[in-house]
């Protein structure tokens, strides 16, 4: 099926900072985004508009290594925002 990108492309997002306040009320523990930087080897901008920009394209590998350092269930993370502001989160 051939897909031409506009702008407002469906297109799934990743709640980096759902998971990160989950990591910290399960433990204690608050990961900053230099602290995770350096356990996944992911810049600190790119965490950061992970975090913040909500059309992102954040890559598959990018969501495996966050969820390695934070020892997370990437699906517990993931939203489907439709094109039309429609969000289905798991």
């Amino acid at each position: 099926m051939y897909c031409q990108y506009t702008k407002n492309m469906s297109h799934i997002r990743f709640d980096l900072r759902k998971a990160l306040e989950d990591v910290e009320a399960k433990t204690g523990i608050r990961i900053s985004y230099e602290s995770l930087a350096k356990r996944t080897g992911l810049s600190v901008d790119t965490l950061k508009s992970i975090a913040t920009r909500g059309a992102y394209n954040v890559s598959l590998r990018n969501i495996a290594s966050i969820s390695d350092a934070l020892k997370c269930n990437p699906i517990e993370y993931l939203i489907w925002e439709q094109e039309n502001g429609d969000s289905y989160e798991n």
